[in-house]
């Protein structure tokens, strides 16, 4: 059974160039290291277009499993690059807005 990490969240007004530039430098990091991403199906990031929080981004990470979930988070974790990119990205968006969930399929 698939589960799906979703990511919710609004980045600061400010910091909109600077979060695509970010965005840019993980995907790069995301091709050139796959080894971290082993348990990782697919991974999209969405940008709200109309209604709710104007500027809201949405980010799907689709695994096998939570287990591979978690292997990946560490392994990704160990990059020194993966952890400065993580870093920014928390300066980066409003904390209030911010979501985490786990979903799987239920039909």
């Amino acid at each position: 059974m698939n589960i799906i990490l979703v990511l919710t969240y609004r980045v600061k007004y400010e910091k909109r160039t600077e979060f695509q530039a970010l965005v840019e430098k993980f995907v790069k990091f995301k091709k050139e290291n796959p080894e971290a991403f082993g348990g990782l199906k697919s991974w999209r990031l969405y940008q709200q277009e109309y209604g709710g929080v104007a500027g809201s981004y949405v980010e799907m990470w689709e695994y096998k499993s939570i287990e591979e979930m978690e292997e990946d988070s560490e392994r990704m974790m160990k990059h020194r690059e993966m952890m400065e990119i993580h870093k920014e990205f928390m300066q980066q968006i409003d904390h209030a807005t911010f979501t985490e969930s786990v979903w799987s399929v239920a039909a």
